[in-house]
């Protein structure tokens, strides 16, 4: 029994720590999978200096726009580790509206 939970454990972090090519289509379609792709993402575009506008073109409309502290765009990656908590990717604005740095937290 205590090795099919194990197992079963091992299976789940693997999973979890997949990683995907960034697919445009896949990111704006299939949210719960876009934290294997941030990886490959932030590779492939140089996503620092980007406007606001560039950002969506790329990644879609973000579920959450924030003006404080700073301004914010966060843009839901699926669940963390066990399920427990929410991934997000948090790119940060400059006052002149370009990107000026981003995050991946778990909340």
């Amino acid at each position: 029994m205590k090795k099919i939970i194990l197992s079963c454990l091992v299976l789940l972090i693997l999973s979890s720590c997949s990683s995907r090519q960034f697919d445009q289509e896949a990111w704006m379609k299939e949210p719960e999978k876009r934290s294997g792709m941030v990886s490959s993402l932030t590779g492939k575009y140089e996503l620092k200096g980007m406007t606001e506008t560039e950002i969506i073109d790329l990644l879609g409309e973000p579920e959450q726009k924030l003006d404080e502290p700073s301004r914010q765009y966060v843009y839901y990656l699926g669940r963390a580790g066990l399920g427990v908590d929410d991934s997000l990717l948090r790119l940060s604005f400059d006052a002149n509206g370009e990107l000026e740095s981003h995050r991946v937290t778990h909340d």
